[in-house]
C-alpha cells in the first residue's frame, strides 16, 4: 500500500521483492493502492477530519492553490487543483537561500474549482472567523483564485506571485530592449524598486522607456491593465516589511512532491477514477493522515 502511493505498481513489486523478500504482483498493488484511495477520499474531504490549523495571534496561516495538468485516458490533459495550507511557524530554513515547510494541509482535487473551493473553506472558515487578517493568499494571476478569495475571505491578506508579477513585466521590458544582456539588467533594477518604492514608482518608470512602434503601445496597455487588476496585491514593500512571504513557490513545490511525482511518471495515463484516488491519497499521507489510512487496512483484515 504505502509502496503502491509512492511508485509505480511494477516499480513497487520490485521493491517488495528486493527489500522485503515478498513477491507482489502488480495487479495485486494496484487493486490494493486504488481501493484505499477510493476509500479515503471521502474520508480526507471531510471537515470532521481535518485537525483544526491553531496559530498564535503573531503568525500568519497561509494558503496558497494552483492547477497542474495531468493525463488521462478518457478526456486527455485534465486539470487537478491543489491547494497547500500552512502556518508561518512552519517555515523553516533550508540554507541560506531556500526554506523548508515542516508541516501542511493539502487539498487536491480533480474536476471544477467551486467544488475544490468548498473543500478548500472547510479549513480555512474557522482560523478566518477567528482572525481574518492572520490568512495569508499567495497566488498567480488566475482569475477563479481570486473571485473566491475575494467573495469568501475579503479581510484576508492577498499577494500577487511576485515572480509572476516579474514575468509579466519582464517580458514588456524584454519587448523594448532588444539587447537580452541590457535587457536582463534592467528587469533585475525594476524588481529592486518594485520592492522597495512598489507598484506605482514601476509604473512611472516603465511609462519613460521610449515606445516607438504600435507593438510597444499595445504591450504597455495590456501590462497596465493586468497592474490595474491586481494593484491591490502588490503591496511588496509592506509585504517584505511585514516578513510576509511574496512567492508562490511553496505550492509549485507540492505538485511535484504532492502529485507528479506518483502521477506523472514516464508513460502514465490514468483513468479519472483511479487518478481521483490517487490524488486523495497522496493529499492523505502528504498531510500527515496516514494513520487513516491504516485504520481501513486494520478494519478490512
Amino acid at each position: 500500500m504505502y509502496i503502491g502511493q509512492l511508485e509505480c505498481y511494477e516499480k513497487g513489486s520490485e521493491i517488495s521483492k528486493e527489500l522485503l523478500d515478498v513477491e507482489v504482483s502488480d495487479s495485486t498493488i494496484y487493486r490494493m493502492t486504488d481501493d484505499i484511495g477510493s476509500q479515503i477520499g471521502p474520508i480526507i474531504d471531510d471537515s470532521e477530519t481535518r485537525k483544526e490549523i491553531k496559530a498564535e495571534s503573531a503568525e500568519k496561516i497561509y494558503v496558497q492553490c494552483d492547477g497542474s495538468m495531468l493525463l488521462t485516458r478518457e478526456e486527455g490533459w485534465k486539470e487537478v487543483k491543489l491547494g497547500r495550507i500552512f502556518k508561518s511557524s512552519s517555515i523553516l530554513p533550508q540554507d541560506t537561500n531556500r526554506q523548508w515547510i515542516r508541516e501542511s494541509e493539502y487539498v487536491a482535487h480533480l474536476g471544477h474549482h467551486k467544488q475544490f473551493e468548498d473543500l478548500m473553506s472547510q479549513i480555512i472558515d474557522e482560523p478566518y472567523r477567528k482572525k481574518n487578517d492572520q490568512i495569508v493568499f499567495v497566488g498567480d494571476g488566475a482569475r477563479w483564485q481570486w473571485s473566491w478569495v475575494e467573495a469568501e475571505y475579503p479581510g484576508a491578506i492577498q499577494v500577487l506571485d511576485f515572480y509572476h508579477a516579474m514575468e509579466h513585466i519582464g517580458k514588456y521590458v524584454m519587448a523594448l530592449i532588444k539587447d537580452k544582456k541590457r535587457g536582463d539588467l534592467e528587469v533585475k533594477k525594476i524588481g529592486g524598486i518594485l520592492k522597495r518604492k512598489g507598484i506605482d514608482t514601476v509604473m512611472r518608470y516603465l511609462s519613460n522607456i521610449p515606445r516607438s512602434h504600435k507593438a510597444g503601445n499595445e504591450a504597455y496597455e495590456k501590462l497596465s491593465t493586468y497592474i490595474a487588476n491586481n494593484r491591490s496585491k502588490m503591496d511588496y514593500p509592506r509585504y517584505i516589511k511585514e516578513n510576509l512571504l511574496i512567492g508562490s513557490g511553496a505550492i509549485e513545490s507540492a505538485h511535484r512532491t504532492v502529485l507528479q511525482r506518483r502521477l506523472k511518471q514516464s508513460g502514465q495515463r490514468w483513468s479519472k477514477r483511479g487518478m481521483t484516488n490517487m490524488i486523495k491519497l497522496r493529499s492523505a499521507k502528504m498531510s500527515g493522515y496516514w494513520n487513516l489510512v491504516t485504520s481501513i487496512i486494520r478494519k478490512a483484515a
